[in-house]
């Protein structure tokens, strides 16, 4: 069967592009025939393999459709209904339906389930909507459940808490928990050189965070959390792994001045966007992922597949995803102190801190893996194809 990914990012994009990237990696191309439709000059397409997949460029560079962070969707509802009031993108979409003719459409970001729901529901086509956020109460979240209603799509929620927060559109929906290709993250040794480059010193502490420098991401609570660490083990180097979206700049300096007002400026490490996190996960001893709201949390499942024991905030996604005292501790959402606690008992304690490493690789492969995921996507297209 043909099913047609749809996703409008036009910049670097994040989470759930490289969410969609791994499915069209590794989708069998016997039972489906993917197609990509998505913006013109994408960034986040630059140097991938699209052999074999049918591309066509239905959005814009640019606009209005791709300059808002995550915090600030719910408050630009009206900017949605204005792209819907600008019926291009729908037209183009539609249009491109009827040239390639899918079996399926799914859609991979929230504007891409408004826009791409109408397309669909105009070509009469079964659709799926890759839904990995949560979003609060409000004029985005009214609006996504108004269009459900509408265009009815099978949800794929990215995990039960997903599922759950969209539960009164009262659509027919599957749980599919994000995954990795765990293969790209399995332990590898320790490159000195590399370790002398990020200026770590030989048998110092290692923390690292990777997240997007976004505030929902709880930066602050982990900086906040550092004097307290620094205090029980003074060599510990934290690394962030990230960086800000184009519109969030004053919060990058905001995290500077903060680590700078916490006396840990000279502990951490900035290191922005990285493509060798496999290399950089070999150097760290504890991943941390301090949210304040968290959908998933896909960077625990990389962590794991590591073998790193990890630190995550109870929010929604990471309590589907870490065995508390097993795989890791869960920490209070927005408590620096509890999250400093449970560093230092980790640092203190390298034996238990590897049994929870292991652990969490033994989980990652149970529960994780990027095969399990497509498996998954397949029972879902075979439903709606009447395959199944």
């Amino acid at each position: 069967m043909k099913v047609a990914y749809v996703d409008h990012a036009g910049d670097i994009g994040g989470g759930a592009q490289e969410a969609l990237l791994d499915i069209l990696r590794y989708v069998d191309r016997n039972r489906v025939r993917p197609l990509l439709f998505h913006a013109e000059r994408a960034e986040w397409l630059r140097g991938v393999d699209l052999d074999g997949i049918a591309c066509r460029e239905v959005f814009p560079a640019g606009g209005a459709l791709y300059e808002h962070s995550r915090e600030q969707v719910a408050g630009f509802t009206t900017r949605i209904i204005g792209a819907l009031q600008s019926v291009g993108p729908v037209s183009r979409l539609r249009k491109t339906i009827t040239e390639l003719d899918p079996d399926i459409i799914h859609t991979n970001t929230l504007k891409c389930h408004v826009l791409g729901g109408f397309a669909a529901r105009f070509s009469r086509k079964p659709l799926v909507w890759d839904v990995r956020d949560i979003l609060p109460p409000g004029g985005a979240r009214n609006l996504l459940v108004r269009v459900a209603r509408v265009v009815r799509p099978h949800i794929v929620a990215m995990s039960q808490a997903v599922a759950d927060s969209l539960a009164d559109a009262h659509c027919d929906t599957t749980v599919v928990l994000g995954a990795r290709p765990l293969d790209k993250y399995e332990p590898v040794a320790r490159d000195p050189v590399l370790a002398a480059e990020l200026q770590l010193p030989p048998d110092a502490p290692v923390l690292a965070v990777i997240a997007r420098l976004t505030p929902w991401k709880g930066h602050r609570v982990l900086l906040r959390a550092m004097p307290e660490i620094l205090s029980r083990h003074p060599d510990t180097c934290l690394l962030v792994i990230g960086d800000t979206g184009f519109w969030e700049d004053d919060y990058k300096q905001e995290l500077h001045t903060l680590a700078e007002e916490m006396g840990c400026a000279h502990a951490v490490r900035w290191l922005g966007f990285r493509e060798d996190v496999q290399q950089l996960l070999a150097l760290t001893d504890i991943v941390v992922l301090p949210s304040d709201t968290e959908p998933f949390g896909m960077v625990l499942i990389e962590a794991m597949a590591a073998g790193k024991p990890v630190i995550a905030t109870r929010a929604a996604g990471p309590m589907e995803i870490v065995n508390d005292g097993e795989t890791g501790l869960l920490v209070p959402i927005g408590d620096a102190g509890a999250l400093a606690e449970a560093a230092c008992t980790l640092l203190a304690d390298p034996t238990r801190a590897g049994q929870m490493g292991r652990a969490g690789r033994a989980r990652a492969e149970e529960m994780f893996d990027i095969s399990r995921l497509v498996e998954q996507l397949y029972g879902v297209y075979d439903s709606l194809s009447g395959a199944g």
